[in-house]
C-alpha cells in the first residue's frame, strides 16, 4: 500500500529530512555515516528485498530502491508517510503504516530488516526483534542501529556536568545530550543491545560508529581546516568500530538461529 501525494498538513522544514542533524561537522560526519552504513548493509543482497522499520519519511527506503532493491517502509505516523510520498512522489520504495510490534508480511519475506535510531522509542523492543527475526529470510540479517548513553562522550558529559554542579556554577535549561530524552523508553548501551535478540536472534557483527560526538559542543572540528577535523573524524571513528561500548552509535546485525555466520574477508 503507498499513500498519495497531497500535501500534508505539518510543518515541512522539521519533517523533510527526519531530524535536524546539527550544523557542526561532528554531527553532519556522523549521520553521514550512519546512514550510508545502514544502506550498506541493508543492500548486501544484490537485489534483494528490504523492510525498513520505523521508516520516518522513507529516506533511507528510497535510496536502498535505488540501489536495485524492493524497499519497504513501515511508519506508524501517517502524516511521516504522507511527507516522503509528497516530497518523493516518483520513489520506487513502497510504504505503509504499521507499528514495529506487529509487521503487516508473511514469514520469511525479507533478506534485510533494518531499524535505524527509532528501537529505543518502541513500547516492546523484544516484541519487534521476534518480528523481525519471523519476517526474515533464513539466511537473512536484522539491522540496528542506536545512540549509545554510555559512550565516551556521554560518560565525559555526565562527570564534567558533574563537577559543574560541586562548584555551583549554572546549569543550561534544555536537556544535555549524555541525557535521555523523554520519548526514549529505555537507555541504549552495549549491554542492552546484546540482550535483545532472545531466543529469536543470535548476534552476527557488532561494532560502532563516531566517538566524542558533541563533546565539545561540535566548535572544535568546526575551528579547524577541513581536511585536519575530518581526519581526527576518521581516526576517532576507526577506534569507534572495534570498541562499540566507547562509541556513540551502536551498530548490531542479527541472524536467526543456525544461519550461516558472517566471515569477515580481507
Amino acid at each position: 500500500m503507498t499513500i498519495g501525494t497531497d500535501q500534508p498538513n505539518l510543518d515541512l522544514t522539521y519533517s523533510i529530512e527526519d531530524f535536524e542533524a546539527g550544523t557542526h561537522r561532528d554531527s553532519q560526519y556522523l549521520y553521514r555515516a550512519i546512514e550510508d552504513t545502514v544502506v550498506d548493509l541493508a543492500t548486501e543482497v544484490r537485489g534483494g528485498r528490504v523492510l525498513d522499520v520505523a521508516c520516518g519519511t522513507g529516506k533511507q527506503a528510497m535510496r536502498i530502491a535505488q540501489r536495485g532493491c524492493v524497499a519497504i517502509g513501515a511508519e506508524a505516523s501517517l502524516e511521516m508517510i504522507g511527507v516522503g510520498r509528497w516530497v518523493h512522489p516518483e520513489s520506487q520504495a513502497g510504504m505503509l503504516r504499521s507499528i514495529a510490534e506487529s509487521l503487516p508480511f508473511l514469514d520469511d519475506a525479507f533478506d534485510r530488516v533494518i531499524c535505524q535510531g527509532s528501537l529505543d522509542h518502541f513500547a516492546d523492543p523484544h516484541a519487534f526483534m521476534r518480528e523481525a527475526a519471523r519476517v526474515t529470510k533464513p539466511d537473512g540479517r536484522v539491522v540496528i542501529a542506536l545512540a549509545n548513553f554510555e559512550s565516551v562522550s556521554c560518560r565525559f558529559g555526565r562527570s564534567i556536568d558533574a563537577l559543574k554542579r560541586r562548584l555551583g556554577r549554572p546549569r543550561p535549561p534544555w536537556r544535555r545530550y549524555w541525557e535521555i530524552p523523554e520519548d526514549h523508553n529505555f537507555k541504549g548501551d552495549l549491554p542492552y543491545v546484546r540482550a535483545l535478540g532472545g531466543d529469536a536472534l543470535q548476534i552476527d557483527r557488532c561494532f560502532g560508529i563516531s566517538m566524542l560526538w558533541n563533546f565539545s559542543n561540535g566548535w572544535l572540528l568546526d575551528k579547524l581546516p577541513e581536511r585536519v577535523g575530518r581526519g581526527i573524524w576518521v581516526g576517532l571513528d576507526g577506534l569507534a568500530r572495534k570498541r562499540p561500548q566507547h562509541s556513540d552509535i551502536i551498530i548490531s546485525v542479527w541472524r536467526k538461529p543456525g544461519a550461516t555466520p558472517w566471515r569477515k574477508t580481507r
